[in-house]
This record gives structure tokens, C-alpha cells and sequence, in this order.
């Protein structure tokens, strides 16, 4: 090539760059190549590796969601292999990174909230002495996953989900005060201390239940932990017009149950056919 040709060839690829905003335009096409070589490591089980491959990729383009997505993803997979309480609080700054930077993206921001919610759930499961609070985290996040919906079921789900902790909570308070006798489970007499601890959860479902029935008055599930949590109620329950009540109500909230469950199978029936 004749030197003067070089030199224009050259001169126009430097422009070229240079015409680039901050080199941006390169900086995303070596984003998207790494972040596709991370998928491919990922999609072998290789987190480790696809993890390193999306870190570069957000190195280059950190604006670039996708990779948020996938690193984010990529660090779940590890504590999900690993659950040791450090990856945790990794994924869970992975999320927030996503919730922070995509505040247009309401699809992503709601994906985030949902896995947050899971690993604090998984942490408050690993460390039990700080049960409680990786409980109450997880559910600040649904809570602001319902902030952000604007779909209904979305929102159900996640009362629904509340709700459902809140009778898990309570359950395993009353469960070692239960026996069988026979083929029978006798409730034996819960000590006061237990039964203070156990009232506000009680509340604390029904009204999360009740919120998501009020969106969703056929959400069948949500009718069965609202039973299950009035037989809770019944245990903590002293009153004998309160426990006739509790009675009535818990033979309400099965026949509910049982009336949109079978409506709900009829319709899946009629869809399949």
C-alpha cells in the first residue's frame, strides 16, 4: 500500500474512533462478546468463569443491563451452590445494582426484587441468629415489589407470599406443643411466653392473607393458609365466643377453598381440551 493511502487509512480509523462518544461504540461490542462468553460458561456450570466473563463485560459497558442480569444471575448460581452468607450479601448487592440502574426498566427492577427476596429467605434460613432480620428484609422487598406493580396478580402474589411466611413463623412456634395419639394429633397447652410471640404473627397473616384476597377473592391458596392460620388463631385463642367464631370461620375459608380450586382445575381442564 502506497504510504500516503496508509496514512489517510489511518487517519480515518482514528476519526472513526474519535467520532465514537468516549469510545462507547467498541467499549459495547466487547461487553457483548464477553458477556456471550460468560453465557456459554454459565450454560456448562462454570459460574466462577461466567461470573469473571460479565464482571469485564460491565467493566466495559456498565450501563449494559443485560450483564447486569447475567452477573447478577452468575453470583446467585455460586450461593445457590455455596450458600455461604458472603455470596449472599454478593447477590444481593448484584440485585440492588439492577434495582439502582434500571429505574426505566420496570420488568428488570421487578425480576430483582423477586430474587432479593429468595436469598434473604435463604439466608435468614442459613444463619439463624439472624433469622428475624434476613426475614424482614426479604419481605421489604416484596413489599416494594408490589410497590412497583401495576399488575394485580403480581401484587396477590406477593401478600399471598407475606402471608404464608407469617403462618410458617407461627406453625413452627406451636408445632413442639403438638402430639399424636394414635392416629390423632392432640394440641398440648402452649406456654404464655410462646403464645405472646405467637399472636402478633397471627395478625400479621391474616391481614397479609386478607390483602391478598381482597385483589384476588378466588386465590384458592391463599384461602388454605387463611385457614390453616385461624387454626393457629384457635390455639392462641381463649375467648369461647372468639373460638365458636374461629370455628365458623375456618369451615368458611375451606369451603372457599375447595369451590375455587375445583373451578380453577374445571377451567385448566377446559383449556387443555
Amino acid at each position: 500500500m502506497n504510504g500516503w493511502r496508509k496514512s489517510l487509512l489511518v487517519a480515518g480509523l482514528a476519526a472513526l474512533v474519535v467520532g465514537t462518544p468516549g469510545c462507547g461504540f467498541i467499549n459495547k461490542l466487547r461487553a457483548k462478546d464477553s458477556l456471550n462468553e460468560g453465557v456459554r460458561e454459565f450454560n456448562k456450570g462454570r459460574f466462577d468463569v461466567a461470573r469473571e466473563k460479565f464482571q469485564h463485560a460491565l467493566d466495559l459497558a456498565p450501563e449494559l443491563t443485560n450483564a447486569q442480569l447475567f452477573y447478577a444471575r452468575a453470583v446467585n448460581a455460586l450461593f445457590d451452590q455455596n450458600l455461604t452468607e458472603n455470596l449472599g450479601k454478593d447477590t444481593i448487592t448484584a440485585y440492588e445494582t439492577i434495582i439502582q440502574k434500571n429505574r426505566n426498566n420496570p420488568k428488570a427492577v421487578d425480576q430483582a426484587y423477586a430474587f432479593e427476596a429468595k436469598v434473604y429467605e435463604q439466608m435468614g434460613r442459613m444463619t439463624p441468629d439472624k433469622a428475624e432480620t434476613y426475614k424482614q428484609k426479604a419481605r421489604e422487598s416484596l413489599l416494594k415489589r408490589a410497590d412497583l406493580s401495576g399488575d394485580d396478580n403480581t401484587k396477590a402474589a406477593v401478600f399471598y407470599t407475606i402471608g404464608q411466611g407469617y403462618w410458617q413463623d407461627t406453625y413452627d412456634l406451636s408445632r413442639p406443643y403438638a402430639k399424636m395419639v394414635g392416629a390423632v394429633q392432640q394440641q398440648m397447652p402452649i406456654p404464655p411466653n410462646v403464645m405472646d410471640k405467637m399472636k402478633p404473627l397471627v395478625l400479621k397473616g391474616h391481614e397479609y392473607l386478607n390483602k391478598a384476597l381482597a385483589i384476588k377473592p378466588d386465590y384458592a391458596d391463599a384461602w388454605v393458609y387463611e385457614k390453616l392460620m385461624y387454626i393457629e388463631e384457635r390455639k392462641v385463642e381463649a375467648n369461647p365466643a372468639r373460638r365458636t367464631e374461629i370455628e365458623k370461620l375456618i369451615d368458611s375459608a375451606d369451603k372457599n377453598y375447595k369451590k375455587f380450586h375445583e373451578q380453577q382445575a374445571a377451567a385448566a381442564g377446559g383449556q387443555a381440551g
